[in-house]
Order: structure tokens, then C-alpha cells, then sequence
């Protein structure tokens, strides 16, 4: 099996969180409602979405042998963000149904496609190594 067939998932997983998150920051920033230190807040949660993807995706394409951690963050901040996020959006009477729909698909692919690719990593020839 090629080296680049053994990170199809963590590759998946990295551009999904860069796809879901830029949009997010981008949503934030067009949202008047959005103020103070909720803006904040909601901004530096979405770097730090990208930042760990982005160092992820880095150390992944180095080949480095401390690629574990930044995607153990990755999939660590994604499951919490998602494990306690998910449940508020779909539970409250604040969102539309459409809303909830799509925030929960959210939700669920990203807790798939996080689990999926921290067991495609442990599997990895690299794993063994850090």
C-alpha cells in the first residue's frame, strides 16, 4: 500500500475542518449580531480549528514522526467542540429545524470522520514511531 493511500482519512478529516471552519470564520464576520467577546470567542475558536489542521496537514505532509500530536488535538478538540456544542443546537428552541439538521450532520461527520482517522493513523507505519 502507497504512503498516500494510508492518510486518505486524516487527509479527509483536514480539509473538512479547514472547509467547516473558514466558513465559519467567514459567517462570523458577516454576523452584525455577533459582538464583544462572543465575536472573540467565536473567532479564536475557528483558529484554532484551523491552526491545528493546518499543523496537522503539515506535519503529515513531512512525514514527521510528530504527526500524533497535532492530530490527536484535532480529533481531541473536534469530538469536545462537537460532544457539547451538538446536543445544545439540536436540543434548543433558539434554531430553526433546517438549522439543526445541518449542524448535526456537522456533528456526526465530524466525530466519524475523527475517530475513523485517529485509527487510520494508529495503524500507520508512522504511529509506531512517536
Amino acid at each position: 500500500m502507497s504512503e498516500l493511500s494510508t492518510i486518505k482519512l486524516r487527509a479527509i478529516l483536514i480539509v473538512w475542518t479547514l472547509a467547516i471552519w473558514g466558513s465559519r470564520l467567514r459567517n462570523i464576520q458577516s454576523d452584525d449580531d455577533l459582538t464583544g467577546v462572543d465575536r472573540i470567542v467565536a473567532i479564536g475558536v475557528a483558529y484554532a480549528f484551523l491552526a491545528t489542521a493546518t499543523a496537522t496537514g503539515a506535519a503529515i505532509l513531512r512525514r514527521s514522526p510528530w504527526e500524533t500530536y497535532p492530530l490527536m488535538a484535532l480529533v481531541a478538540i473536534g469530538i469536545v467542540r462537537w460532544t457539547l456544542r451538538g446536543p445544545m443546537i439540536l436540543f434548543s428552541s433558539e434554531w430553526e429545524t433546517s438549522f439543526k439538521v445541518v449542524h448535526t450532520m456537522l456533528w456526526l461527520v465530524t466525530i466519524a470522520l475523527s475517530v475513523l482517522a485517529w485509527r487510520e493513523h494508529r495503524q500507520s507505519p508512522l504511529a509506531s514511531s512517536s
